[in-house]
């Protein structure tokens, strides 16, 4: 029998998983988010992928339809994560903007402070 490629990190549709396998997988991959959200180094990361992926920035770059497609894919990783986590803990976004907002602002003051 030949060896298969077997990518572990693909989402293999051909395989029949029952309804009570997949209710169980996403209860698993909820849990996980609420554990990275219960923790201000966890939110901060989610909050920087936000950033690096674009997703709350339009994905349009004029005159270059392929970095429109590119900026598009990164940005649906974004909103992928941005819909799991609504739906593990559906107050954690406005709790990250506030740490986020209450960050920056302490940074600022530091700095006008230093002049």
């Amino acid at each position: 029998m030949p060896d298969e490629d077997i990518d572990i990190f693909e989402d293999d549709t051909t395989q029949k998983e029952s309804n009570e396998q997949i209710k169980r997988r996403r209860t698993r991959e909820l849990s996980d988010i609420r554990k990275v959200l219960s923790i201000p180094e966890g939110r901060r990361f989610i909050w920087r992928m936000w950033g690096v992926t674009g997703t709350f920035r339009a994905a349009y770059s004029p005159k270059d339809t392929n970095h429109t497609m590119w900026r598009e894919g990164q940005r649906s990783i974004g909103m992928e994560l941005l819909g799991d986590i609504n739906e593990a803990s559906p107050m954690a976004f406005s709790q990250m903007k506030n740490e986020f907002m209450s960050e920056s602002l302490k940074e600022k003051k530091e700095m006008d402070d230093e002049k």
